[in-house]
């Protein structure tokens, strides 16, 4: 199983929501996909602990937003957003996304 993979299937067990994942590897030189999830604030903080528990610490260079709505993980190759549904409509982060390669689930 790669990284996408092992990550999709951490978030899958915490059982975030509206899960897509944006290929990013021609548009990017800095990271490959951006995944995006949506979480309620108990889901994205055991989102975090799971994957520090499945992940090395030098896998994961930094979590950013605990509280607020919009949670900012990377993991070098992957960068991962992890929303409440309302900051996820209000940023409107999906249409930003637009023209991006979707991966299928």
């Amino acid at each position: 199983m790669n990284l996408l993979e092992r990550v999709i299937k951490t978030m899958e067990i915490v059982k975030v929501t509206e899960l897509k994942v944006y290929d990013m590897e021609k548009s990017s030189p800095f990271f490959d996909y951006v995944v995006v999830a949506t979480a309620n604030e108990r889901q994205a903080n055991a989102l975090v602990s799971y994957l520090k528990d499945e992940f090395t610490q030098a896998l994961i260079k930094g979590v950013e937003g605990k509280t607020g709505g919009w949670l900012l993980i990377d993991m070098k190759d992957i960068i991962i957003h992890v929303f409440s549904s309302e900051q996820r409509d209000y940023y409107g982060f999906d249409r930003r996304m637009i023209g991006f390669k979707q991966l299928d689930l």
